[in-house]
C-alpha cells in the first residue's frame, strides 16, 4: 500500500496498512469506527502494531501509550499516530 503522505494515514489506509502489515486481518469493509480489540488486535497483535509503527513511523511507543482509547478503532488509532509524528 502506497499512501501519499508518509506521516499520517486516514482511517481507511491505517486498516490497509494494519492488513498489509500483518498484525491484524480486517475486512475490505472494516468500519472506520469498527472495535479493534473485538476484531482480534490482542496483545501479540499489540506488539507487532508497536514495530509496524515504529518502522514506518520512527515513533517510540511505551506502554503508556497503549491504552485502550489509543487503540479503540481505526480513526483513535490513525489520530493517535498523527498526533504523535505532528
Amino acid at each position: 500500500m502506497r499512501v501519499s503522505n508518509k506521516n499520517s494515514l486516514t482511517a481507511t489506509e491505517l486498516i490497509d496498512w494494519l492488513n498489509d502489515e500483518g498484525v491484524i486481518e480486517l475486512d475490505w469493509d472494516f468500519p472506520e469506527d469498527g472495535d479493534l480489540a473485538a476484531a482480534g488486535l490482542d496483545s501479540t497483535a499489540v506488539v507487532q502494531l508497536v514495530a509496524a509503527i515504529h518502522d514506518r513511523f520512527d515513533i517510540e511507543l511505551e506502554p503508556k501509550d497503549l491504552t485502550r482509547e489509543n487503540l479503540a478503532t481505526p480513526t483513535s488509532l490513525a489520530a493517535y499516530i498523527a498526533e504523535r509524528v505532528s
